[in-house]
């Protein structure tokens, strides 16, 4: 099973870099693309019920809920480390310029929204600032990223194991 998961996190890591290559150099402002984010959630969510479906059959078309969810998370925690370690590496260290655009823009999506909320000027200045003191892409943003959205991945692999496992025929004992 963890080898199985293991592979799918490897494979899954190489297709989210490749986008991550991808977005970076035919624009990175893409990178705040709300539907760039939906096609890379449900690359990870696939992949980590893909993982769980191979562990399935691998173990001969039952697999209990512990299983399932440990399959399921192993491959996307993977898969999804590497992703953020590549952006980390492109941002950080390769171009710091495309890192500051991008934390600009988003700035400007974030103001528009709080105008859009009806937020007063100084509230609006005040996350400005705070947004100005922090890089999207300084290592403890990243790792933060990182856990909520596997947590919430999580929720997805708890919800995909608990299907699997009720779809799972007992094992019979002969």
């Amino acid at each position: 099973m963890k080898k199985n998961s293991l592979n799918i996190g490897l494979i899954l890591g190489g297709i989210l870099l490749l986008i991550a290559t991808f977005v970076y150099t035919i624009n990175y402002k893409l990178f705040l693309d709300i539907y760039l984010g939906f096609v890379i959630s449900f690359t990870i969510i696939s992949a980590g019920t893909y993982s769980t479906f191979k562990t399935r059959t691998i173990n001969g078309g039952t697999i209990t809920f512990g299983n399932a969810f440990k399959s399921y998370f192993i491959a996307t925690a993977i898969g999804y480390l590497i992703y953020w370690v590549w952006n980390f590496i492109i941002y950080t260290i390769i171009d710091t310029d495309a890192a500051r655009a991008i934390d600009e823009q988003a700035m400007l999506m974030a103001k528009e929204m709080f105008e859009g909320l009806g937020l007063s000027r100084e509230m609006i200045a005040l996350s400005m600032d705070e947004m100005s003191k922090n890089s999207s892409f300084s290592l403890s943003n990243i790792l933060a990223t990182y856990c909520f959205k596997l947590i919430g991945y999580s929720f997805f692999g708890l919800i995909t194991s608990l299907i699997f496992f009720l779809l799972s025929p007992p094992k019979r004992k002969d």
